[in-house]
């Protein structure tokens, strides 16, 4: 049985004439049998160009909460992906270059390295920072030391 996230929502959506003729010619161009999966296509690729290192390591992560098989994961998430530009595969880890330039290494267990394009090391999930902000005083004269 699929769970709640596979299922899918309908949704009903007004586009102007122009756009739907576009699909429809990338539908016959591409052989694909349905409009609807055209769409589903075009709007998948439209939005992975606005992923970056961390919401593709997140993806990637999600389904090894689902499956141990890296090479798997690594085929749905990675290969094909246009910020992708190189994966490797190591004994339990998998390593992928974006065209940005960083580096993440992801291993079966689920830990993340990451490096920037000047092999700095990058946090996936940094803790805010907490500067300690004092409560605002309610007159000027509380502030002065003496």
């Amino acid at each position: 049985m699929a769970n709640e996230k596979d299922k899918g929502q309908r949704r009903v959506y007004v586009l102007p004439n122009e756009l739907v003729e576009r699909i429809a010619a990338y539908q016959k161009d591409m052989g694909i049998q349905s409009e609807v999966e055209a769409a589903r296509r075009l709007l998948d690729e439209a939005l992975k160009s606005r992923d970056d290192w961390r919401s593709i390591t997140r993806r990637f992560k999600e389904k090894l909460a689902e499956t141990r098989v890296l090479s798997e994961i690594a085929k749905e998430v990675l290969v094909g992906h246009p910020l992708v530009s190189h994966i490797a595969f190591e004994p339990n880890m998998v390593r992928f270059t974006l065209t940005t330039g960083e580096t993440v290494e992801v291993t079966g267990s689920g830990g993340v390295m990451a490096t920037d394009n000047y092999n700095n090391q990058i946090e996936f999930d940094p803790k805010p920072v907490d500067y300690g902000q004092r409560k605002a005083s309610r007159s000027l004269d509380d502030e002065i030391p003496f």
